[in-house]
């Protein structure tokens, strides 16, 4: 039975979203089997779905009614920025469904007061679980010294992550990686390139190969622009990821292409169709 290789979206579902979805995504993994992923896959869930989770939390204390944070959910330029938006919105539902299984009435300023606790615990103590429950393996030299995130004394939440020196050589090694699988690499831009409009998504497949491009004309031990990296994720996931492990992910259309390529075998988790939330407000 091949060990999984767990990508970002199962492992925010694993230990960020709520017991219906950690049942869901624990589901798709081989139970006898090793669990593994990498610290790429930890920078993109700290610098992506993580920090939108805290942004949650900062901007809960500007309002006084759950109710006006729920619609800052979808007003302003957050309406541009819909992986926060998304990001925001299942965390309030997660909130909701465990709010419905407590007993009394809340009034919508202790609701508010609820949701900073729930997500307090959910942010700090789904990280520390995360990052003892895998190994995780490193081929692209990715920053290894994230930081935890921390409770200021103004009730704001905080996590220092390194992203202004993504594409720095002094704290990147993923040219390395590039330039010594650089046939391979070359070989998926190509692919990429080659989809099929009816085979393509989203714009998504156009970033990646955006990305891996600008990878592959970087030369080693210069800078490059961080963001590209972000861009092409996905590829840079399935890359990574050992032959002999099967990718686990939620995101098929983008993955489906990439990982066929490669020979590589990929799961899908799907989403679950009910909350079922446990008792308890702060935490799970």
């Amino acid at each position: 039975m091949p060990d999984s290789f767990i990508d970002s979206s199962v492992l925010i579902g694993l230990h960020f979203r709520h017991a219906g979805e950690r049942a869901a995504c624990d589901a798709c993994l081989p139970s006898a089997a090793g669990r593994v992923s990498s610290r790429y896959v930890v920078f993109e869930i700290a610098r992506g779905f993580l920090r939108s989770l805290i942004n949650l939390h900062n901007a809960s204390l500007e309002f006084v009614r759950f109710s006006e944070l729920h619609q800052a959910a979808y007003s302003g330029a957050r309406g541009f920025r819909r992986y926060e938006m998304h990001t925001w919105l299942g965390a309030m539902t997660d909130f909701m469904a465990a709010l419905e299984l407590e007993t009394g009435s809340f009034a919508e300023s202790q609701k508010l007061e609820l949701l900073r606790a729930r997500l307090r615990v959910t942010i700090q103590r789904g990280w520390r679980k995360l990052l003892r429950s895998y190994s995780f393996i490193n081929d692209v030299e990715c920053r290894q010294d994230l930081p935890e995130p921390t409770l200021n004394a103004d009730g704001m939440l905080t996590h220092a992550l390194p992203v202004l020196d993504c594409g720095k050589p002094h704290a990147c090694g993923i040219l390395s990686y590039i330039d010594t699988n650089r046939q391979l690499v070359q070989s998926l831009a190509d692919h990429l390139a080659g989809l099929p409009e009816k085979d393509k998504g989203t714009d998504t497949d156009k970033k990646h190969l955006n990305g891996l491009r600008h990878l592959l004309e970087s030369p080693v031990g210069e800078a490059f622009k961080g963001k590209k990296c972000h861009r092409c994720g996905d590829a840079l996931i399935c890359l990574e990821a050992p032959q002999n492990h099967v990718i686990a992910t939620k995101n098929e259309t983008d993955f489906r292409p990439i990982a066929s390529h490669l020979g590589k075998a990929l799961v899908v988790s799907k989403t679950a169709t009910a909350t079922a939330a446990k008792s308890s407000l702060p935490g799970t």
